[in-house]
């Protein structure tokens, strides 16, 4: 797939000194054009401030950002507000203007854009019909529940048929069932329009529902990056297996050696342990176990205890790991 957006070796400190803080380093990300892109960690690793620094809203110290090729910090401020009306950006907190309607305040971007008066209002009652919110037009942001403000929020940041949406923490202030309406919204504008969608999250959930890829933040670098399924099924990093299974990210405290292992959907309902114990006559007990649900198929990790005998060690993880979808290996 073309790249839209390229991330090269992006980094970013506030502050100078012995005070000065680090909270980008070295970032390098390629997003896909149309693709739904997740960027997740724990607070403090860095997500608002690279969403932040997408559209230099932050202006990063090092490295560039290149929207179709173009690098964003070498245009001029004229040339940059031109990008940006095609790389809009939605909030947690959503950021209506108080005093207009629902309809003035989808607008207010193209009346900045010099949009004729008649064109913008025809344009936001379109955009309010596409958000499910034609009859909210008149409406102003105090009389609207919190998923109702986001889907304007949306609608406005539609109204300068962008490219690329921007979402920061964009559901963190919603219930469940609003924020699975929310995200079956942007899936579906993401679709149709060709929309490329950038989703900032702390929330595993988020990134499980409409994802194609995703990348762990850690303490402002890429921990792991890749395909959902193939990050959510194997986590190869600490900070990943903090994120997708924290019940089981570390071993208890044992003195008996421990496995981890990880299973994906098409293994998740084999009775492996049991087999392991009734074809090779090697018992172990499970320490731990997490499961998840990632597009319909269940992923999950668990943590057994292992032999004593090295040989044993070896032939119980050679057993697993001959199982399609399992990958087992010995941690400490």
């Amino acid at each position: 797939m073309d790249d839209i957006l390229e991330i090269s070796h992006l980094s970013k400190t506030f502050g100078s000194g012995e005070s000065a803080v680090s909270a980008l380093h070295d970032v390098n990300l390629s997003i896909h054009s149309g693709e739904i892109f997740g960027i997740i960690g724990l607070s403090g690793a860095g997500k608002s401030t690279l969403v932040r620094c997408i559209n230099l809203l932050e202006r990063p110290d090092e490295g560039k950002v290149l929207f179709h090729g173009k690098d964003l910090m070498s245009l001029s401020v004229k040339e940059l507000r031109k990008q940006r009306r095609i790389i809009s950006m939605i909030f947690q907190s959503f950021n209506l203007l108080e005093q207009r309607t629902a309809l003035a305040n989808i607008c207010f971007p193209m009346e900045l854009a010099g949009v004729p008066r008649k064109d913008a209002r025809r344009k936001a009652a379109e955009l309010l019909e596409t958000v499910g919110l034609p009859d909210k037009a008149k409406a102003y942001p105090v009389q609207l529940s919190g998923g109702q403000k986001q889907r304007v929020a949306i609608a406005r940041a539609l109204a300068s048929d962008p490219e690329v949406l921007l979402c920061d923490e964009a559901t963190s202030a919603l219930d469940p069932q609003t924020t699975n309406a929310i995200l079956d919204l942007l899936q579906q504008i993401s679709r149709e329009r060709g929309i490329t969608v950038i989703l900032i999250t702390h929330q595993m959930s988020v990134i499980e529902q409409i994802c194609n890829r995703v990348a762990i933040l850690d303490v402002g670098r890429v921990a792991e990056l890749g395909e959902v399924e193939q990050v959510f099924s194997n986590p190869r990093s600490d900070a990943g297996r903090r994120l997708v299974s924290p019940s089981v990210a570390l071993p208890l405290n044992t003195d008996r050696p421990v496995a981890r292992i990880a299973f994906n959907g098409n293994a998740s309902d084999e009775p492996i342990i049991a087999t392991l114990a009734m074809e090779k006559h090697i018992t172990v007990s499970i320490l731990g176990a997490d499961t998840r649900n990632v597009d319909g198929k269940a992923f999950g990790t668990m943590l057994i205890s292992l032999p004593e005998e090295l040989a044993q060690r070896r032939e119980a993880l050679d057993y697993l790991n001959a199982h399609p979808g399992v990958f087992a290996e010995e941690v400490r």
